[in-house]
């Protein structure tokens, strides 16, 4: 297989997870959007709202891909963590406000698309290339690939839990 190939086979089953994500997400009223494995876990709404805020804070903040707006949408105006600072928080963290089916779905749709067009730009050797940013705790490197895996892990983690709590409550999981 050459290295084309492997960011193909990466995009695509990417994309099907994606999508299986999209139609689990996609008609759930606001109470199932709030069910939980237990009170002090992240509800479904959360967990999604994570995962496409995270797509966007690592794709856009740290690789400088996408549209600045949409980096923007995920951003919050209170957060109900304590001590989280506002420019941290995310829309999992303003419990005040639960994301809708449309909106979650929007989300997980505008940062797909940039990840997509991303993933089918890319060459293997595009995926060495090094990004620094200056962090609280000190300066950090990265390279584009680590993102590429830390991004698809994260989607598939919480993908998982999303597909558990749906399950164990008589909806409908991911089908993978």
């Amino acid at each position: 297989m050459s290295p084309a190939d492997s960011l193909s086979v990466i995009a695509d089953g990417w994309a099907n997870h994606q999508a299986q994500l999209v139609r689990a997400l996609q008609d759930l009223t606001p109470e199932q959007l709030d069910l939980r494995t237990a009170p002090p876990q992240w509800a479904v709404w959360q967990l999604a709202g994570h995962m496409a805020g995270v797509r966007a804070y690592w794709f856009h903040d740290w690789l400088g891909e996408g549209d600045p707006g949409v980096r923007d949408l995920f951003r919050v105006e209170q957060a109900t963590v304590p001590d989280l600072p506002l420019e941290d928080a995310g829309w999992e963290d303003d419990e005040d406000r639960p994301r809708t089916a449309h909106e979650l779905v929007e989300g997980l749709t505008v940062t797909w698309d940039f990840i997509h067009a991303c993933l089918r730009r890319w060459t293997s050797e595009d995926l060495s290339a090094a990004f620094t940013r200056q962090r609280p705790s000190g300066e950090r490197t990265v390279e584009r690939g680590w993102v590429v895996w830390h991004v698809l892990e994260h989607d598939i983690h919480h993908g998982g839990e999303i597909s558990q709590i749906l399950g164990c409550y008589g909806l409908p999981p991911l089908d993978v």
